[in-house]
């Protein structure tokens, strides 16, 4: 799985509306300051995760953005979905065609492997752990393989 700007830029809006969660709404702006977003490539990206229900906008004076649910209930995968759809680690597994040596390959075997654990990973960490982590400081591994 290959992270765009997109991705990234996705997971840390999440990641910072996290932060402010159950404070009414957030300005893009600051946001955007505080990730190191450009605001309007932020706004792009805030308005494809509203269309798929991860985040609420409000216009107005007060108005700003925030999590549409509470972040324990919005995962990595939930987020990546969103803005990148799937996004296999080799083009030859969603599409064994695409290369002459898929049907015996060995390569794609661990490719595959790899998916699965990249996705279950992405499915079973939520916006709140990250929070969590982000709170505290903490670089210690996350997940033992």
């Amino acid at each position: 799985m290959k992270l765009t700007m997109k991705g990234d830029y996705g997971l840390r809006a999440m990641l910072d509306m996290a932060a402010y969660y159950g404070q009414g709404p957030i300005e893009s702006a600051d946001i955007a300051s505080r990730q190191y977003i450009p605001e309007q490539y932020l706004d792009q990206i805030l308005m494809v995760l509203r269309k798929e229900g991860l985040v609420k906008s409000i216009r107005g004076p007060k108005g700003g953005h925030m999590l549409a649910k509470p972040p324990d209930q919005i995962t990595m995968a939930q987020v990546m979905q969103a803005l990148e759809g799937y996004v296999p680690p080799m083009e030859c597994l969603p599409n064994p065609d695409f290369c002459k040596l898929s049907p015996g390959c060995a390569l794609r075997e661990v490719w595959q492997k790899i998916d699965v654990i990249t996705q279950q990973i992405l499915a079973t960490t939520t916006i709140e752990e990250l929070a969590q982590r982000h709170r505290t400081g903490s670089t210690e591994t996350m997940y033992y393989i």
